[in-house]
């Protein structure tokens, strides 16, 4: 998730109020983040006000030692004891302690005018806080609808608050979601409001130390949301853009940094150093300096030894910014900040390291990591999840609803990395017991409620450390949660075959993209956002949104294919790329995109259009990559160079080197196609029938019918061993699942069009010569209808391809 941060006080009664002047609650807040970045942050900050306000010379006269909060104006200011004309001194430990007084009656109290940067900063943060309010409908696009006439529950519409704050059961229930076509405009602009009112106030010369670094950490707080939120909409198109958010940079940086010298000066001023640290190495990785980022993460880490909070802060921060630069550092680091956990006992920290150390590791495809990465977040989290058992009714006996969350996602994340495991390893038996956990877990939190409060916050959870400050974590928001156990699904288990009612590719698609256009309650759309977000925030999750219903799209699309429904999935594969083109996250599905065309074009026999995208394909993905050895298998199927493999030894060569990679790849399907590619180059019949042996093995064991398919037709086309019983088999359990797939639904009961037109030909031939003269009438009958098909579909295939 994208950078977010604490808000120091809690929201005025109203946006442009002036609250009390106070300062934020800087000595108890601390600003991290990773990916799923952690902020620290006492839990009563978020709704008392720091102990310590402005100083005196700033213009408040004193307040009272008991500091209760109070509703005050710029007319009307509460006296609480303070005797005019007699300075309040300050004790050591930073609180205003007006001096025991006599009463006196020759004093009579007045009030006292409100400062000039006490306005300023208090109007900034009222507008900081206002900002927030819009963040959710900013998030929901304008095209969702959210009428309650819909048949579906509209999502709620929350307020910004204290990260998962359970709702009261007294609570006025929150309305319904509307919308507000200028929320994002209203958002950036109360941003750029706050902005003007600090820099105002830092150009002030009325300002004392404390004040000076305080106004800096406020202003580097906005800033760091208006700069990403510049660079995440399209006005950094604009050249006024760039220019603007370069200007903010520099201002930023040089705030931040005479408040850091400040800060360093005075002992007093220790916690809000900690914050400016933090902050400067955000400011740091922003502008792409990575090395200066580490450096002053690792001075921070050397000179703070004690504050767990500020520590951990340092490493989520490191490990935000450093995902995309290769595994090896970023695993040396959460190695690093796992051990920390496990020394101090954090055992919810250990838990967050280990999902990053095992997220990572199918992040950047280190697949020989995974079972021990899996296997330690088992045992950290204890999990009640064993192979085949049912979800326990609490996750945690007589735990609270935060805790309960807590474990929740955590036991959720788990799962879903397993699940992906297994189904890889081509296990789908346990593929399809882990995924029934999910289910499970899912719907169990949804009925109690575990995800409410996380869901009100957007995912920041506020996590309780022993003998320490409080940690804000980003976890998963729970509608992402929710849409990762369908794409899951279907990617775990590709199951094709069936009518359309009982696919469960389909089906699950299907479920999916019901209410995809709908606001509805506890679904994709469904989420609030916390003090901690941000615009850049909002556009970040939107583009994951639009990314998982892509790939959902991209599943649905493959499997319509492989049913033969070819119309159908050409035309899912264009919307998908106006789809992507509009929310301007095409380039990193544009190489399945290009497969997946690739695939269409050489079914049809379209081999130069084929034989073009799986180029384009390879040329978009690094070599060596699993996918790009499916388009450099692809290219010698579209070339015809998988024909008379005997005949060409240099061909022979290239198809060893592929079949090899395959074979040690961790994925069942690749070890499959490459005991299969492996049998057609081996000239001995004993040898290649073991090979093909082993490929059918592990494409059954993976409920992969398509790889089934392929090896029963080359099986009945090249080895004629096993006697006519064993051959005749072949060619109707070959039939009869090219017939699964998508020939249910249809009048002519034509599945896979080209394995299905194969399997008719190679019965009527069998036949013929059985002498089965109406069982090859038959046969004969069924290759003439999956051929006029098959020619149908080419035609509307080659139409589509040559319009677009």
């Amino acid at each position: 998730m994208s950078q977010g941060y604490p808000r120091p006080i809690p929201h005025p009664q109203h946006p442009l109020h002036p609250s009390p002047v106070v300062l934020p609650a800087s000595s108890d807040t601390v600003v991290a983040s990773s990916p799923a970045h952690g902020i620290t942050q006492h839990p009563d900050s978020m709704r008392r006000p720091y102990p310590i306000g402005l100083s005196s010379d700033a213009g408040l006269v004193g307040v009272d030692s008991s500091l209760k909060r109070r509703k005050i104006s710029p007319t009307l200011y509460e006296n609480t004891g303070v005797v005019q004309g007699i300075p309040t001194p300050i004790t050591a430990a930073g609180f205003f302690q007006p001096p025991h007084q006599q009463p006196s009656k020759q004093y009579s109290p007045v009030n006292p005018v409100i400062s000039t940067p006490a306005l300023l900063y208090n109007y900034a943060q009222a507008a900081h806080a206002e900002s927030q309010t819009h963040l959710q409908q900013s998030f929901i696009p304008p095209y969702i609808s959210a009428d309650r006439k819909s048949g579906y529950p509209i999502a709620r519409l929350y307020p910004p608050s204290p990260p998962m704050t359970p709702p009261s059961p007294q609570a006025t229930p929150l309305p319904r979601y509307t919308h507000d076509s200028e929320a994002r405009q209203k958002a950036l602009g109360y941003l750029l409001l706050a902005l003007d009112l600090l820099r105002a106030g830092l150009k002030s010369n009325e300002l004392s130390d404390r004040e000076k670094v305080v106004f800096a950490l406020e202003f580097g707080l906005v800033g760091v949301k208006v700069w990403s939120a510049w660079k995440s909409c399209s006005i950094t198109g604009k050249e006024r853009g760039k220019n603007e958010s370069g200007r903010l940079m520099d201002e930023m940086q040089e705030f931040v940094g005479q408040a850091s010298l400040v800060a360093e000066r005075q002992s007093s001023l220790a916690l809000l150093k900690l914050q400016l640290e933090l902050l400067n190495a955000r400011l740091a990785f922003m502008q792409g300096k990575f090395n200066l980022g580490k450096r002053l993460v690792r001075n921070g880490l050397a000179a703070c030894k004690n504050d767990h909070c500020h520590r951990y802060g340092l490493y989520l921060l490191h490990l935000e910014h450093i995902e995309t630069t290769g595994p090896g550092e970023y695993l040396n680091f959460v190695t690093e900040f796992l051990n920390e956990a496990e020394r101090n006992k954090h055992q919810e920290i250990v838990q967050l390291a280990s999902l990053l150390k095992a997220r990572i590791a199918f992040v950047h495809r280190r697949w020989e990591l995974v079972p021990s990465a899996l296997a330690a977040l088992a045992g950290a989290l204890n999990s009640p999840f064993p192979d085949h058992t049912p979800v326990p009714a609490d996750l945690l006996p007589g735990a609270s609803e935060l805790e309960q969350s807590w474990l929740a996602s955590m036991n959720v994340h788990y799962l879903t990395l397993k699940a992906l495991w297994e189904g890889r390893r081509g296990d789908d038996a346990v593929t399809k017991a882990v995924l029934k956990q999910v289910y499970a877990l899912m719907d169990m939190s949804s009925d109690k409620g575990t995800f409410n409060s996380l869901r009100a916050s957007g995912g920041v959870f506020m996590l309780p450390l022993p003998n320490s400050q409080p940690l804000l974590i980003q976890l998963t928001p729970p509608n992402i949660t929710y849409m990762l156990t369908y794409l899951t699904t279907v990617v775990t288990r590709r199951e094709f075959t069936g009518s359309i009612a009982s696919c469960r590719t389909l089906v699950h698609a299907k479920v999916f993209k019901e209410t995809e256009h709908v606001a509805r309650a506890e679904d994709m759309w469904d989420i609030g956002f916390s003090d901690c977000h941000g615009l850049a925030d909002v556009v970040a999750l939107q583009r994951k949104v639009a990314s998982i219903r892509a790939e959902v799209s991209l599943e649905q699309a493959t499997a319509l294919m492989y049913r033969g429904s070819f119309k159908e999935s050409l035309s899912l594969l264009y919307e998908t790329v106006d789809y992507l083109q509009k929310n301007d996250i095409f380039a990193p599905l544009s190489p399945q995109l290009c497969l997946l065309f690739a695939q269409h074009a050489h079914l049809l026999g379209l081999t130069e259009t084929a034989t073009r995208y799986y180029t384009a394909c390879k040329a978009l993905i690094n070599t060596g990559s699993e996918l790009s050895l499916i388009a450099e298998i692809g290219i010698l199927g579209a070339r015809s160079k998988l024909e008379g493999l005997m005949k060409d030894l240099k061909v022979q060569d290239e198809v060893n080197g592929l079949a090899e990679k395959c074979k040690g790849s961790t994925s069942a399907t690749f070890s499959a196609a490459g005991q299969f590619l492996a049998s057609m180059t081996d000239d001995n019949r004993v040898n290649s029938k073991k090979k093909l042996s082993t490929a059918y093995e592990i494409s059954q064991r993976a409920n992969n019918h398509i790889l089934c398919l392929l090896i029963f037709a080359y099986t009945t086309s090249t080895h004629h061993y096993g006697g006519r019983q064993r051959m005749q088999r072949q060619l109707e359990t070959g039939k009869d699942i090219a017939k699964m797939l998508g020939g249910k639904d249809r009048p002519d009961g034509v599945g896979q069009v080209v394995l299905g037109w194969w399997f008719a030909r190679r019965l009527k031939e069998f036949y013929r010569q059985e002498g089965a003269a109406e069982a090859a009438a038959e046969a004969k009958q069924s290759e003439k209808v999956h051929l006029e098909r098959l020619q149908e579909v080419r035609r509307e295939a080659e139409k589509m391809f040559n319009d677009n």
